[in-house]
């Protein structure tokens, strides 16, 4: 006599995608409002992005003191080197910071018709300036959005439980 089983599922979920178009080719991210993580990996990204760019004039206030007085074709050359690595490492380090929170590849698809023609393109300072410029709001509504949601349905979760006024069938 074989066993009696019962099959329950359960894949119906309540976790939504929303999709963040970045370009007119329609190229998009994926986010999920549910993930509890995504407003602390938005807000500490953007946090990393503005220090690291307050940190880039004095990074190149450094090189300039350390050649000061220097006017040789190779200090000139080296000064412009080291000036120019910090900024490709804000950049770099801004770009990999972008893909973070939104994942691999963001900041190609947002850039999509820079990187089609030079594919090795890093956006500079303004390029990530930018691209927070138009995706904060964005970003802003949906946390909203989202807050106001989880607390409607806490209501009515919570209302459930709540206790009720009861009266007795003939009772005025």
């Amino acid at each position: 006599m074989g066993a009696n089983i019962e099959t329950v599922k359960i894949n119906e979920h309540g976790a939504k995608l929303t999709k963040i178009e970045l370009n007119e080719h329609g190229d998009y991210v994926a986010i999920s409002l549910d993930s509890p993580v995504l407003f602390d990996n938005f807000v500490a990204g953007y946090k990393h992005i503005v220090d690291l760019s307050e940190s880039v004039p004095k990074q190149i206030e450094e090189i300039e003191k350390k050649y000061e007085g220097q006017d040789g074709f190779t200090a000139v050359m080296e000064k412009t080197v080291a000036i120019s690595k910090v900024n490709v490492d804000f950049s770099a380090d801004a770009t990999k910071t972008i893909d973070g929170i939104f994942g691999d590849g963001t900041t190609r698809k947002y850039f999509h018709d820079i990187y089609e023609e030079i594919p090795d393109f890093i956006p500079d300072a303004d390029c990530i300036i930018d691209f927070f410029e138009k995706i904060s709001p964005e970003m802003e509504k949906l946390f909203d959005k989202k807050i106001k949601e989880r607390d409607r349905l806490s209501k009515a979760r919570m209302a459930k439980y709540q206790p009720q006024e009861h009266k007795r069938k003939g009772s005025k």
